[in-house]
């Protein structure tokens, strides 16, 4: 059963026992397994099932997964070195002694090592070709008898006892072949071969070479009977491949609100909540789900973008409803060094958050007063066409009279009304700076929002909307209004 004494540092099974401590307290020499666990990874998170990793636990590397809520764990250590006899029973002894202090935890043993001394080798290669054969053989064990006393033999040979042998069957392994892992370039090589075959990371390094493809193709295609010199095919690959590379750092978000689909380039982030949205009736999530799931699923969303390091640039997929975008919005402020790209159909180019304001922009505000004990403002945003009878319809329904209705538009209405980036962001600008002034005069705190207009123009509005108080979405369900996601800046 194992050792009964608890707490010694002697116990190969605690954290704090020379093998678990060894590469703690060596620090820079183990650079062989560093490279070993970084050229493995993109094989291990394959797995669906691999959960966790650890380092320098008990021993070397400690591998968990877990699957329907059960664990199953892989202990692996690494030799920069060749191994011999002796070394390898040690190995084996400090193996045998996780397994009895830590009975069953433990599915698998594994060494990993260049290769093993000329000794040794018999005993990997019997070993190999023992556990190759097995499947073939699965229905007739006796068929192997011969070869497994003939490993077995190897392995007494080598001073293994007959304990040791049966544990090596039942829960050891040998990796050898790991000698490029003492030269950082060679492991890099190795470490790029299998990120190329990891499906995701591929996919995103497929897209950065495709637009070479592409114009290889247009370019050939267009060549027939001209010659074409290196330096000419050199430059149109350099186009092609670098100017991606070359661009600001940024990251891809998916939200999927109305439909769910792929889009270009691949997404870094993404963001599913078709579940709460119905296109057929223009159905969106109730004031509680905005509010407990998906505000919160933005807020953790920025932490995360944060945590991965400085991009502050987002590039945007989806098909939203605009409660969304505004919400994104204010999620990732201006203020806080944010910057959206965004298709806004039909302009051919992306439209950016960050583009230069139009100079002079002029912003059409009208005021109709209402209840002077009111204490909130109505504020109906007219882009894409006059909805200043429908909201005021609604806010009439609902017997709650604001202190004002509130309606601000660009200085002509219509789909055009709005030419490109620069007029977007200077009326988002203006837009925050008259609602600011208007809430400070009237002290007042809360804004029911009403937004008629382009999506991208949401999202750069609910970016410049910071320290205005609460604000309350609406959006238009067939034959009105419903509220939507409350905004606290």
């Amino acid at each position: 059963m194992g050792k009964t004494t608890s707490g010694s540092p002697d116990d190969k099974g605690s954290l704090l026992s020379p093998e678990a401590m060894g590469g703690i307290n060596a620090g820079k020499g183990f650079d062989f397994q560093t490279r070993y666990t970084v050229c493995h990874l993109p094989m291990w998170l394959q797995d669906g099932t691999f959960h966790q990793l650890f380092t320098e636990g008990t021993g070397d590397i400690d591998i968990r997964y877990l699957e329907n809520g059960k664990s199953r764990r892989k202990h692996i250590q690494t030799k920069d070195h060749d191994v011999a006899p002796a070394e390898f029973k040690e190995v084996i002894a400090t193996f045998r002694g996780f397994e009895a202090d830590m009975p069953g935890v433990y599915q698998e043993f594994r060494l990993a090592c260049p290769s093993l001394s000329p000794q040794m080798r018999p005993v990997e290669t019997g070993l190999s070709r023992l556990r190759n054969a097995k499947p073939f053989y699965d229905d007739e064990p006796s068929a192997l008898a011969q070869t497994q006393h003939g490993v077995d033999e190897r392995m007494r040979n080598v001073g293994l006892s007959d304990e040791d042998i049966a544990f090596i069957h039942a829960k050891v392994y040998i990796d050898v072949g790991y000698g490029y892992l003492a030269h950082d370039e060679k492991a890099l090589d190795h470490f790029i071969g299998r990120i190329l075959d990891h499906p995701e990371f591929a996919s995103k390094i497929r897209a950065m070479v495709l637009p070479a493809y592409d114009a290889l193709l247009r370019k050939i295609g267009a060549s027939k009977g001209v010659v074409l010199d290196k330096s000419s095919l050199e430059t149109l690959l350099r186009s092609a491949v670098l100017t991606d590379l070359s661009a600001e750092a940024s990251v891809t978000l998916w939200v999927h609100n109305w439909t769910k689909e792929a889009f270009t380039p691949p997404a870094d982030y993404e963001l599913d909540w078709t579940p709460l949205f119905d296109r057929g009736s223009r159905k969106v999530p109730s004031p509680n789900a905005w509010t407990n799931e998906l505000v919160p699923q933005l807020d953790a969303l920025r932490k995360q973008i944060m945590a991965a390091g400085a991009v502050r640039t987002i590039r945007f997929r989806g098909k939203c409803a605009l409660s969304t975008g505004i919400a994104l919005g204010a999620t990732f402020p201006a203020v806080g060094s944010w910057a959206f790209e965004i298709p806004q159909p039909p302009a051919k180019d992306f439209w950016r958050s960050d583009a230069t304001p139009t100079p002079g922009y002029v912003l059409q505000t009208e005021i109709t007063e209402a209840d002077p004990s009111g204490a909130d403002l109505v504020l109906g945003l007219n882009i894409r066409g006059d909805g200043r009878t429908d909201v005021m319809r609604y806010v009439e329904s609902t017997g709650q009279a604001p202190n004002a209705f509130v309606f601000m538009a660009p200085p002509s209405q219509g789909a055009q009304s709005i030419g490109g980036d620069g007029d977007a962001v200077a009326m988002a600008m203006a837009v925050r700076e008259e609602l600011g002034k208007l809430l400070k005069v009237r002290q007042l705190r809360t804004t029911r929002l009403f937004f008629y207009g382009p999506f991208a123009l949401s999202v750069f509005l609910g970016q410049q909307l910071t320290s205005v108080g609460r604000i309350q979405l609406f959006e238009y369900q067939d034959p009105s209004y419903v509220p939507s996601c409350l905004l606290k800046t």
